[in-house]
């Protein structure tokens, strides 16, 4: 499905069986044709906060999840910045259908971690190293 109107139609409808719910959208996304789930995944149809939602099944704080409202969905593949903490600055990437975390203290990647545990094994890493 690479045509453009009908993925957008398709989004709208998702959207609105949903009700603009995380939640209730990821379960909807669940049962998508994995192709098509990809395609929407990474398109400017939904936002950032949404892929985010979909891959780990959780919300972020507030300010990140501000942050990837604010963004659209084909951000995630050159990383979209989801946190940060003192030393640390949190990105949000999908690269071929895997959610990245990558961890960088604004110079350098310090952390990487992949798949539906990847955030919380970023949030683990930045308690483990405060400094």
């Amino acid at each position: 499905m690479s045509d453009y109107y009908e993925l957008a139609q398709l989004a709208d409808r998702l959207l609105e069986i949903s009700d603009d719910d995380v939640e209730k959208l990821a379960g909807v996304l669940d049962i998508l044709d994995p192709d098509v789930r990809d395609e929407l995944l990474v398109s400017d149809l939904f936002n950032a906060c949404q892929v985010f939602f979909y891959y780990f099944r959780e919300v972020p704080d507030i300010l990140a999840r501000e942050r990837l409202i604010l963004e659209p969905a084909s951000e995630c593949a050159t990383g979209v910045l989801a946190g940060e903490s003192d030393l640390y600055e949190i990105i949000f990437g999908v690269r071929n259908g895997t959610p990245i975390i990558t961890v960088s203290d604004g110079d350098r990647v310090v952390a990487r971690f992949s798949g539906a545990n990847a955030y919380r094994k970023a949030l683990a890493f930045i308690d483990e190293n405060p400094d």
